[in-house]
């Protein structure tokens, strides 16, 4: 923190990410991407067809909270990058594709 002539301390600015971080924060936002096209790709599956939510509700709020989750965790993580909580921001943007791959592991 430093001080002003007014006595007041202003916060310093962050230091630079590095390259490896914000790469790895732009491939999480890709497979985030990915990860929604996907969902909005088989959404007739669960469904029941083109129609409307005709499906089973169980399968229902999961394809809806699955892309709910998939485009609001990277959003906030963003946010937590921009408030220079990057630790946090990687691990919120990679989160739904980790958790698709641990989901395909277990019913494989």
């Amino acid at each position: 923190m430093a001080e002003s002539s007014s006595g007041v301390t202003t916060p310093q600015p962050a230091p630079a990410a590095p390259l490896a971080l914000k790469l790895a924060i732009g491939l999480g936002l890709l497979a985030n991407a990915g990860l929604a096209i996907l969902l909005i790709a088989i959404s007739g599956f669960v469904f029941g067809g083109p129609e409307g939510a005709n499906g089973e509700a169980s399968a229902v709020a999961g394809w809806g909270s699955t892309l709910a989750i998939s485009i609001l965790a990277p959003a906030l993580g963003l946010i937590m990058w921009r408030r220079g909580r990057r630790d946090l921001a990687l691990a919120m943007v990679w989160l739904p594709p980790l958790a698709l791959v641990v989901g395909a592991l277990v019913v494989l």
